[in-house]
């Protein structure tokens, strides 16, 4: 689904009319929607920033909240408690609101005074220039590799990309997709370009679901977005050892940054990655940057 159509499907109150004068090619070229509650606006775009006059009030954002939820906001509490909720098309919505604690646990969040929408956007050949990194010569199967850049600079598109392209080279992929980013699945069926010879885990936890696919599915290559927790860290040990290959995306500015991570030690005396992938979103978002090998020794780009 389009962004517009996104815009015109959820949006309620005076946001409908808030968007209805917004530029079509802003529309367009949107990455990231910030709405908070009294201020204006602000949509950054793949070169800059935009900030719309309009201020949304709180039955603006609880209106569309409630539309993205089908108004059936209890149905989504467990994504809520976690900071956000997905939309068709794999459209991410980070809230912002009070924290409800119990036993020292977010269980919900009420009040919601922010929402960020992230706009998934696929773009093939995403992972043509990464890929020459990623695949081993003469090899079936690729190098394990992580891919690693600040929030908005193209990890999952460039994933999401490579998922498509091995897929497609004869591999079986199993995506592990906890958010809904990867193949924007909608009732069961993926809205994004994923292979011929790939299947989705939908809105399972990573760690959980990365066993459970190299348990199910058989599969050569597991991709998942986003790791950085104790237990992912467990489950790509275990994948590691049963022999299937790993695609995986972190958070990070650079190798000094992502040594200082003490969550990766275990995967990172182990050896775990052959490959270490650093995006920039200059010029443009997907770019690549710089290219470690296991023993972070940085590889000449062409």
């Amino acid at each position: 689904m389009e962004i517009a159509d996104v815009l015109k499907e959820y949006a309620h109150g005076g946001l409908v009319r808030a968007f209805d004068h917004v530029a079509p090619h802003i529309l367009e070229s949107a990455r990231e929607m910030r709405i908070r509650q009294g201020l204006p606006i602000i949509v950054r775009t793949l070169s800059d920033e935009v900030v719309l006059a309009y201020k949304p009030t709180m039955a603006d954002i609880a209106g569309t909240l409630a539309k993205m939820a089908n108004h059936s906001l209890y149905a989504y509490d467990a994504e809520i408690k976690n900071g956000f909720i997905s939309l068709v098309g794999g459209h991410r919505v980070g809230i912002c609101g009070r924290a409800v604690v119990e036993g020292g646990k977010i269980k919900t969040l009420r009040h919601i005074s922010g929402l960020t929408i992230r706009i998934a956007r696929q773009v093939i050949g995403a992972g043509d220039a990464v890929l020459p990194f990623v695949a081993v010569k003469g090899q079936g199967r690729p190098n394990n590799t992580l891919i690693i850049s600040p929030p908005g600079q193209g990890k999952t598109t460039v994933l999401r990309d490579l998922v498509r392209i091995l897929s497609n080279k004869k591999l079986h992929v199993a995506v592990v997709d906890e958010r809904s980013e990867i193949g924007g699945t909608q009732l069961g069926i993926t809205q994004n370009d994923l292979g011929i010879r790939t299947d989705v885990l939908d809105g399972a936890p990573k760690a959980e679901g990365m066993l459970l696919v190299l348990r199910a599915m058989s599969p050569d290559v597991i991709a998942v977005d986003e790791i950085g927790g104790d237990e992912d860290v467990k489950a790509l040990l275990a994948v590691s050892s049963c022999g299937a290959k790993i695609i995986a995306t972190l958070h990070g500015e650079n190798m000094a940054d992502l040594q200082r991570k003490q969550s990766l030690a275990p995967l990172l005396t182990n050896g775990i990655f052959d490959r270490y992938i650093f995006l920039t979103d200059k010029p443009k978002p997907a770019t690549l940057r710089a290219v470690y090998d296991k023993d972070f020794r940085e590889i000449k780009l062409c």
